[in-house]
């Protein structure tokens, strides 16, 4: 099977946005789920292009849920792929989801990147992992950004809150 990053780089469908240095931890942490009957639930879908990034890496077993604010993403689902709507923020939403889900083998949250989301979405969603699974949030860069309530060593930032964990 091609690696997470070949797939990037020579993907055709829909549009998909992911930093180069992100493959070398996906395929660190996920490649033991290739080929295999897995769950994941990924936040945040703006083009669906990562949901049919995930679905060749994974392969043909792999059910994928996403969430989205974007009522218009609901169009994106097509075979194994299932969207929500809703806000990643709005803690009884992802209880209501993640409970009519099965168990989940990966989260990846790369949704709004606010503190208030990656917070909220890590403290609801982490107990429907499996014990052996994955909980990846992408982009806590944001945590330094003022424009997402972060700044250095900033209070209540996702960086922080995950320091004392």
């Amino acid at each position: 099977m091609e690696s997470l990053r070949d797939l990037f780089y020579n993907h055709s469908g829909k549009r998909v946005h992911k930093w180069d240095h992100y493959f070398e931890i996906y395929e660190r942490y996920l490649d033991k789920y290739k080929g295999k009957d897995i769950a994941i639930l990924e936040i945040g879908v703006a083009h669906g292009g990562s949901l049919q990034l995930w679905k060749k890496y994974f392969g043909k077993n792999v059910k994928i849920y996403a969430i989205d604010v974007n009522p218009e993403c609901k169009k994106l689902e097509e075979e194994n792929i299932e969207i929500f709507i809703g806000s990643q923020s709005d803690a009884a939403f992802l209880e209501s989801v993640a409970k009519s889900l099965p168990p989940l083998d990966v989260i990846i949250d790369d949704g709004g990147h606010t503190m208030k989301q990656q917070i909220v979405s890590f403290e609801v969603l982490y107990k429907y992992v499996k014990d052996d699974g994955v909980y990846i949030c992408e982009d806590t860069h944001t945590s330094y950004w003022r424009e997402y309530q972060g700044g250095l060593r900033r209070k209540g930032t996702f960086t922080e809150y995950s320091k004392n964990l």
